[in-house]
């Protein structure tokens, strides 16, 4: 039950977020419900970083924060990458792609 709530919180932030026409396509979660770590994922590196320089990443980070505590959900990290960067490194293998997050973060 506590990982659909997880899912449904994280399904609001990414379609509030959507509307900021910024390269944002959709995020995703690693790990337990309790402590999970949120990715972002954007189109491409360049729209990732034009992103965060602009601070978009502070709004998203506090309304990721606002809505995992509404569940009693803590993150224990918050990342940002891209369609773009998986395929370079990965060929569009997600699982391939997010493993170094799983394992190294």
């Amino acid at each position: 039950m506590t990982e659909r709530k997880l899912v449904a919180v994280l399904t609001d932030v990414c379609e509030n977020v959507k509307s900021d026409h910024n390269g944002f396509v959709w995020l995703t979660h690693l790990g337990p419900w309790k402590a999970p770590k949120v990715i972002a994922i954007f189109n491409t590196e360049r729209e990732k970083q034009q992103a965060l320089i602009s601070g978009w990443d502070m709004d998203f980070i506090n309304q990721v924060n606002i809505a995992l505590e509404s569940i009693k959900s803590i993150p224990v990290g918050i990342y940002f990458d891209s369609e773009e960067a998986c395929k370079k490194q990965s060929r569009g293998n997600w699982d391939k792609h997010l493993s170094g997050i799983k394992k190294f973060h």
